[in-house]
């Protein structure tokens, strides 16, 4: 697989590589001991205290760098090995921060750890489990119109007019960005509305549900 890599991402795997190797496994038995949760920032401040190697500024960019990694991998379905050996091409392909030849050889155990964590591996299942659909959602937007109601003179004034809305939902479907449009009257408003309220009262139910199974909500 061919993988692509964010500079400041780049960056995040330089400064791990850089750590002694008992700062590394304090990460790593930091983050296996964490209970997963599905905001990196959250994440980087439960676990800063036993970081004390990584300054808090610099943590959360990593901690972010790992999940992006991880949504990444299970996203793609590929075997851990491959994608392991995918991060190290583009690692070496990246201009900046450029890593030293001579360290990419202890890079590769480094990053094969950090990828074997898993409570990660927990919230990144979640992320895909939660998105996983033919179609996902992308935005919205309500278009509203008048539109003019003309008698049998197209050229007299109009006889009336009529309000109408125009539903335009994006959505992505594989790797494409497409959208349709749906018109709507005021009833349909309103029972759209119903929907949404009543779709809400559910999610707090169901939120509340698994607050009472102590069961984490790894979707937020």
């Amino acid at each position: 697989m061919a993988l692509e890599i964010q500079q400041e991402d780049t960056g995040s795997i330089a400064l791990i590589n850089t750590l002694p190797r008992a700062a590394l496994e304090r990460l790593v038995s930091a983050l296996e001991s964490a209970p997963p949760v599905s905001n990196p920032q959250e994440m980087a401040d439960l676990i800063a205290r036993q970081i004390v190697s990584i300054p808090a500024s610099r943590l959360a960019p990593v901690i972010e760098t790992l999940y992006t990694l991880y949504h990444i991998r299970e996203l793609s379905g590929v075997r851990p090995a491959r994608f392991i050996a995918a991060l190290m091409e583009a690692v070496q392909r990246a201009p900046h921060p450029h890593i030293p030849q001579k360290e990419l050889a202890k890079l590769r155990p480094t990053l094969e750890k950090l990828m074997s964590i898993g409570t990660l591996r927990t919230v990144a299942k979640a992320a895909r489990l939660q998105r996983e659909g033919e179609r996902l959602y992308c935005e919205a937007k309500i278009l509203s119109d008048i539109r003019p109601v003309f008698g049998a003179d197209p050229e007299s004034i109009p006889v009336g007019a009529v309000l109408t809305h125009t539903l335009r939902l994006g959505y992505h479907e594989g790797s494409q960005h497409k959208e349709f449009h749906v018109v709507l009257d005021f009833d349909d408003l309103m029972a759209i509305n119903e929907v949404i309220l009543r779709a809400q009262v559910k999610e707090k139910s169901l939120r509340n549900m698994l607050k009472r199974a102590k069961l984490p909500n790894l979707g937020e």
